[in-house]
């Protein structure tokens, strides 16, 4: 392009970005001068400065999908897209996070650094990548695994971990597997949240109500258990089974139970299916077991002892059997 060409035909310039997103150095090969780049990225130009040496052709409110571009093109050749932003190009539905940084992963020997919304992190085990809406992004497992490193609260890592669990996207066995080869800062708190998952704990609610479960002393339980009659027909699956006596406890969280008509529906059914087979079923909400936790421990307590005196259900347990998410 000749010099100054851009200023007569601009769609020149966008057809040669990615989506509007270029880097300075990219608009000098095709003619624009350095400074001129710049002044337009002023307050009030036509154009705006996203990163260093990374340039938006035009001023208003970058989309999301700009800035992933945009961290990608700053981080240079074999960059790729791990954290919240990968997960959700894997579909995950729990990561809506405004404002949040980009995490993008870069091979060791790089030198390029985190600026302004992109966190940079240099890997000796950088993955292939997958593309996913066009962009390089990390297989799932190592998404959320870099994701959950960087957080603290329990309840967050909980929740971004057991999404793809539950919905059959991964096991916990890869999880533990990538657990184990990667970088281990960080890494405390998901070890703990695996280790659950691979005991059958598949909702963040059935996090709190394992920990809940165990640091009152309650006797030992199965969890997310399916539980099948005799001619191997599912009855339901119940979030905490206390097989000896067939005693069943769920967390009924308004998402899972209570959101839509049809919930209500199908967990009104269930509970009839479950003790119609014999079983006593004790439903408690989170909220219940955060703030009145000596009341429904009394709530199990008598159930438990009810199911003492009753005739052992003829049902068969199955555990590894998550609800949709």
């Amino acid at each position: 392009m000749r010099r100054g060409e851009w200023a007569v035909s601009p769609d020149l310039l966008m057809a040669a970005s990615t989506e509007g997103v270029i880097s300075v150095r990219a608009l000098v090969a095709l003619g624009v001068d350095e400074t001129t780049a710049y002044r337009r990225c002023r307050q009030g130009g036509p154009w705006q400065r996203l990163l260093p040496g990374i340039v938006l052709l035009h001023n208003g409110t970058p989309t999301r999908r700009e800035r992933e571009i945009a961290a990608l093109l700053y981080a240079g050749d074999f960059a790729v897209l791990t954290g919240l932003a990968a997960l959700r190009h894997h579909g995950l539905r729990r990561v809506d996070e405004k404002g949040e940084t980009v995490h993008v992963l870069v091979r060791a020997d790089r030198q390029v650094r985190s600026a302004g919304f992109v966190v940079i992190e240099r890997t000796t085990r950088l993955p292939r990548p997958l593309e996913r809406d066009g962009l390089a992004v990390a297989p799932l497992v190592r998404a959320a695994l870099d994701e959950a490193r960087r957080r603290r609260d329990p309840a967050l890592i909980a929740a971004l971990l057991a999404e793809p669990v539950q919905r059959r996207m991964l096991v916990p066995e890869q999880l533990a597997e990538e657990l184990e080869a990667g970088c281990r800062r960080g890494t405390a708190a998901p070890r703990v949240v695996v280790r659950s998952l691979l005991a059958g704990v598949w909702s963040a609610a059935e996090f709190e109500a394992r920990d809940w479960w165990i640091a009152r002393g309650l006797p030992d339980a199965r969890f997310n258990v399916g539980v099948l009659d005799p001619r191997g027909r599912l009855l339901g699956i119940v979030d905490v089974i206390v097989e000896d006596v067939g005693f069943g406890w769920e967390i009924d969280s308004v998402e899972a139970h209570f959101a839509t008509p049809d919930q209500v529906e199908a967990t009104a059914r269930r509970r009839r299916l479950l003790r119609g087979a014999g079983l006593v079923v004790v439903g408690s909400r989170p909220t219940q077991v955060r703030d009145d936790g000596d009341g429904v421990e009394q709530d199990i307590l008598d159930g438990l002892a009810v199911a003492a005196l009753l005739p052992a259900p003829d049902v068969r347990y199955v555990d590894d059997m998550p609800r949709e998410a």
